[in-house]
């Protein structure tokens, strides 16, 4: 009987075995394939559509960095199969309560990303930080609003350009003299920061005397008119800093007490390196520009949101951009780049040929 129990038990065991053996292996989970190159990895957005929103639409000097905006986008959908758009949208004259209407409708439209020029730090602050109570990132270029919830500036150091373009004034005019100031809208963030540096830089010459300053709105025609009413105010003007080149916009001969002036040995320095400001340099009306990377408030505003969607990159609260300086010394190597749209080269040393 024992025996009988002990065969069943081993043919059992056996059995088990065998059947054990014929079971199918459990499937094992196959390697994930990496995207082809050109195609969403796991995780990407099919397309992204960014806003970039400049202070107005009749400002040509934002233009620059609208070609830029679009260009990138153009790179980013070819290089990553993400489709990315932009739209242009602004106010048409610099306005800040028509900018918050329009950080609002693109809020409402739903975009995935947001730089901005802000015409009033102030103002900006609540539609900032409702775009980012929605889920939208923010991102500030050219004029900031430092309070608001943004992720990061990208700009000049205003301050630094205003300073530099003290700096050119003194060694153009001299250590005395009279100035006057051209801004645009009342309490950019941007131009007033370079005001400060450029009144902190000359307050060290206690015989330069800042007679006026007067403000356009960053409207070309108002521009004109408060230059020329300001040279008739002050006919014994030694010198300007227009803080942004407004009237340069203009035809020439729209400033006539302007440009009698300046060709009789006034001295003007400019903010901004755009080609109408340079050929003002190069006829003598003009003897030195601070200049802005202004390609890149687009160009590198879009990559900048990208990554930060795309890739949760983290920027610090400040993304210096850079300037330059333009004096006869250099002027020509900048009208080539502006030319070949090539903004790679290093400028030469704006004072190395005036030793």
């Amino acid at each position: 009987m024992r025996q009988r129990l002990s065969n069943l038990i081993a043919m059992v065991v056996l059995l088990s075995v065998v059947l054990v053996a014929c079971q199918p292996a459990a499937p094992t989970e196959a390697p994930t394939a990496e995207p082809s190159e050109g195609e969403p990895s796991e995780g990407k957005p099919e397309e992204l559509t960014f806003a970039w929103i400049p202070k107005a639409l009749n400002n040509p000097v934002f233009e620059v960095g609208r070609d830029g905006a679009f260009l990138k986008a153009e790179e980013l959908t070819e290089e990553t199969g993400v489709e990315v758009s932009v739209e242009y949208v602004a106010s048409v004259e610099s306005d800040a309560a028509e900018q918050t209407r329009v950080v609002e409708d693109v809020i409402a439209k739903g975009v995935d990303g947001i730089g901005i020029s802000c015409n009033d730090p102030t103002a900006c602050e609540d539609p900032i930080n409702k775009a980012i109570e929605a889920g939208i990132p923010v991102m500030t270029w050219d004029s900031d609003s430092p309070d608001s919830n943004r992720f990061t500036y990208l700009g000049v150091d205003n301050y630094a350009g205003g300073q530099a373009a003290g700096e050119l004034l003194v060694e153009f005019m001299g250590e005395e003299g009279k100035v006057a100031l051209l801004t645009g809208v009342p309490g950019a963030f941007n131009l007033e920061e370079r005001i400060r540096g450029f009144q902190d830089y000359v307050a060290d010459y206690p015989d330069i005397e800042i007679v006026s300053t007067v403000y356009c709105n960053d409207d070309i025609n108002l521009g004109v008119q408060v230059v020329e009413e300001t040279m008739q105010a002050n006919p014994d003007l030694d010198g300007w800093f227009f803080v942004g080149l407004w009237p340069l916009f203009a035809e020439r001969g729209s400033m006539p007490l302007w440009e009698e002036a300046s060709l009789a040995g006034m001295t003007n320095i400019v903010f901004d390196t755009l080609p109408v400001e340079l050929e003002y340099l190069k006829d003598g009306y003009v003897h030195g520009l601070v200049g802005q990377k202004y390609w890149g408030w687009g160009y590198d505003t879009i990559q900048m949101l990208y990554d930060k969607i795309v890739h949760g990159k983290e920027f610090e609260d400040w993304t210096n951009s850079g300037m330059d300086i333009v004096t006869e010394c250099n002027v020509d190597v900048m009208a080539e780049m502006w030319e070949s749209s090539d903004f790679t080269k290093d400028l030469p040393d704006p004072y190395g040929c005036l030793e």
